[in-house]
Protein backbone atom coordinates (compact mmCIF):
# COMPACT_ATOMS: atom_id res chain seq x y z
CA UNK A 1 0.00 0.00 0.00
CA UNK A 2 1.22 3.39 -0.95
CA UNK A 3 0.10 7.15 -0.06
CA UNK A 4 1.71 10.19 -1.88
CA UNK A 5 1.00 13.72 -2.20
CA UNK A 6 2.01 16.83 -1.65
CA UNK A 7 1.17 19.41 0.98
CA UNK A 8 1.90 22.78 1.34
CA UNK A 9 2.48 23.45 4.87
CA UNK A 10 2.49 27.39 6.09
CA UNK A 11 1.85 29.25 8.84
CA UNK A 12 -1.61 27.82 9.83
CA UNK A 13 -0.66 24.67 9.85
CA UNK A 14 2.70 25.67 11.65
CA UNK A 15 0.67 27.21 14.45
CA UNK A 16 -1.70 24.42 14.78
CA UNK A 17 1.05 22.04 15.33
CA UNK A 18 3.09 24.15 17.49
CA UNK A 19 -0.32 24.68 19.63
CA UNK A 20 -1.07 21.21 20.10
CA UNK A 21 2.24 20.42 21.50
CA UNK A 22 2.00 23.75 23.77
CA UNK A 23 -1.42 22.57 25.22
CA UNK A 24 0.10 19.49 25.52
CA UNK A 25 2.92 20.30 27.86
CA UNK A 26 0.54 23.06 30.09
CA UNK A 27 -2.76 20.88 30.42
CA UNK A 28 -1.28 20.51 34.19
CA UNK A 29 -0.90 24.03 34.45
CA UNK A 30 -4.32 25.00 32.76
CA UNK A 31 -5.85 21.96 35.63
CA UNK A 32 -4.13 24.39 38.12
CA UNK A 33 -5.15 27.69 36.91
CA UNK A 34 -8.63 25.80 37.02
CA UNK A 35 -8.24 24.72 40.42
CA UNK A 36 -7.07 28.43 41.77
CA UNK A 37 -10.37 29.87 39.99
CA UNK A 38 -12.15 27.26 41.76
CA UNK A 39 -10.32 28.01 45.46
CA UNK A 40 -11.01 32.00 44.72
CA UNK A 41 -14.98 30.68 44.13
CA UNK A 42 -15.11 28.99 47.32
CA UNK A 43 -13.38 31.90 48.84
CA UNK A 44 -15.39 34.95 47.73
CA UNK A 45 -18.49 33.17 48.50
CA UNK A 46 -17.64 31.12 51.40
CA UNK A 47 -19.45 34.00 54.05
CA UNK A 48 -22.09 34.66 51.76
CA UNK A 49 -25.55 33.26 53.13
CA UNK A 50 -25.94 31.43 49.09
CA UNK A 51 -27.88 28.37 48.57
CA UNK A 52 -26.08 25.50 47.53
CA UNK A 53 -26.27 24.88 44.16
CA UNK A 54 -25.54 28.67 43.54
CA UNK A 55 -22.37 28.68 45.43
CA UNK A 56 -21.37 25.19 43.27
CA UNK A 57 -22.30 26.62 40.19
CA UNK A 58 -19.99 29.87 40.78
CA UNK A 59 -17.08 27.65 42.02
CA UNK A 60 -17.05 25.89 39.08
CA UNK A 61 -17.72 29.00 37.07
CA UNK A 62 -14.57 30.19 38.69
CA UNK A 63 -12.85 27.03 37.57
CA UNK A 64 -13.48 27.20 34.16
CA UNK A 65 -12.73 30.51 33.83
CA UNK A 66 -9.35 29.85 35.37
CA UNK A 67 -8.61 27.18 33.45
CA UNK A 68 -10.09 28.79 30.21
CA UNK A 69 -7.64 32.09 30.70
CA UNK A 70 -5.03 29.97 31.34
CA UNK A 71 -5.80 28.05 28.00
CA UNK A 72 -6.17 30.91 26.02
CA UNK A 73 -3.17 32.75 27.16
CA UNK A 74 -1.08 29.54 26.19
CA UNK A 75 -2.98 29.72 22.55
CA UNK A 76 -2.47 33.49 22.01
CA UNK A 77 1.66 32.66 22.83
CA UNK A 78 1.90 30.25 20.86
CA UNK A 79 0.31 31.66 18.09
CA UNK A 80 2.41 34.79 18.18
CA UNK A 81 5.78 33.12 18.70
CA UNK A 82 5.31 30.85 15.89
CA UNK A 83 4.28 33.93 13.70
CA UNK A 84 7.16 35.83 14.55
CA UNK A 85 9.18 33.05 13.76
CA UNK A 86 7.82 32.02 10.45
CA UNK A 87 8.37 35.80 9.68
CA UNK A 88 12.00 36.06 10.77
CA UNK A 89 13.09 32.36 8.59
CA UNK A 90 11.22 34.74 5.53
CA UNK A 91 9.75 31.21 4.47
CA UNK A 92 6.01 31.78 4.72
CA UNK A 93 5.59 28.09 3.20
CA UNK A 94 6.75 25.04 1.67
CA UNK A 95 5.93 22.10 -0.66
CA UNK A 96 6.42 18.44 1.62
CA UNK A 97 6.33 16.14 -1.30
CA UNK A 98 5.21 12.88 1.27
CA UNK A 99 5.42 9.22 0.40
CA UNK A 100 4.27 6.82 3.11
CA UNK A 101 4.86 2.96 1.50
CA UNK A 102 6.07 -0.31 2.98
CA UNK A 103 9.84 1.00 3.34
CA UNK A 104 8.37 3.50 5.17
CA UNK A 105 8.20 7.57 5.35
CA UNK A 106 9.67 9.20 2.60
CA UNK A 107 9.53 13.52 2.73
CA UNK A 108 11.41 16.06 0.22
CA UNK A 109 11.03 19.29 0.85
CA UNK A 110 12.83 21.90 -2.00
CA UNK A 111 16.02 19.58 -2.53
CA UNK A 112 16.25 18.37 0.68
CA UNK A 113 15.06 14.47 1.01
CA UNK A 114 14.70 12.69 4.14
CA UNK A 115 13.36 9.18 4.86
CA UNK A 116 12.88 7.11 7.95
CA UNK A 117 11.83 3.89 8.61
CA UNK A 118 8.45 2.92 10.65
CA UNK A 119 10.20 1.98 13.22
CA UNK A 120 12.09 5.07 13.41
CA UNK A 121 9.32 7.25 13.54
CA UNK A 122 8.89 8.49 17.50
CA UNK A 123 4.99 8.24 16.91
CA UNK A 124 2.06 9.39 14.53
CA UNK A 125 -0.81 11.77 16.50
CA UNK A 126 -4.10 12.42 14.28
CA UNK A 127 -6.17 15.29 15.21
CA UNK A 128 -9.15 16.81 13.57
CA UNK A 129 -6.74 19.01 11.57
CA UNK A 130 -3.87 16.75 10.67
CA UNK A 131 -1.86 13.80 10.82
CA UNK A 132 1.62 14.18 12.50
CA UNK A 133 4.40 11.87 12.09
CA UNK A 134 6.53 12.67 14.64
CA UNK A 135 10.30 12.63 14.15
CA UNK A 136 11.57 13.77 17.47
CA UNK A 137 9.21 14.75 20.63
CA UNK A 138 8.99 18.41 18.55
CA UNK A 139 9.72 18.26 15.16
CA UNK A 140 7.15 15.94 12.78
CA UNK A 141 5.66 15.98 9.18
CA UNK A 142 2.39 17.21 8.67
CA UNK A 143 -0.36 15.92 6.60
CA UNK A 144 -3.17 18.56 6.57
CA UNK A 145 -6.43 16.70 6.42
CA UNK A 146 -8.21 20.11 4.55
CA UNK A 147 -5.59 19.26 1.82
CA UNK A 148 -6.42 16.39 0.71
CA UNK A 149 -8.63 15.67 -2.38
CA UNK A 150 -11.01 12.65 -0.31
CA UNK A 151 -10.11 14.02 3.72
CA UNK A 152 -12.23 10.91 5.36
CA UNK A 153 -10.92 8.30 2.57
CA UNK A 154 -7.22 9.03 2.66
CA UNK A 155 -7.57 9.40 6.44
CA UNK A 156 -8.95 5.44 6.79
CA UNK A 157 -6.48 4.70 4.29
CA UNK A 158 -3.40 6.20 6.43
CA UNK A 159 -4.72 4.83 9.44
CA UNK A 160 -4.98 1.14 8.21
CA UNK A 161 -1.78 1.86 6.69
CA UNK A 162 -0.31 2.84 10.13
CA UNK A 163 -1.92 0.28 12.42
CA UNK A 164 -0.13 -2.43 10.18
CA UNK A 165 2.70 -1.13 10.52
CA UNK A 166 3.32 0.86 13.76
CA UNK A 167 2.96 -0.49 17.31
CA UNK A 168 0.20 0.55 19.11
CA UNK A 169 2.13 2.60 21.91
CA UNK A 170 3.32 4.73 19.16
CA UNK A 171 -0.13 5.97 17.77
CA UNK A 172 -2.88 8.13 18.59
CA UNK A 173 -5.09 7.82 16.02
CA UNK A 174 -8.67 9.40 15.95
CA UNK A 175 -10.98 6.73 14.14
Amino acid sequence: MTYRRDFTIGLRETQDFYLMLALGRWWKGILGFGAAGALAGVLYTGAAPLPTLLRSGIILLAALLGAAAAALAVAASTRWKVKAQVARSRRDSYVQETEINGFGVHVTVGTDRAKMGFGDLVRVRETKKAFYLFISGSQAWILPKKQMEDPRAESAQLRELFRKVIERRRLDLQG
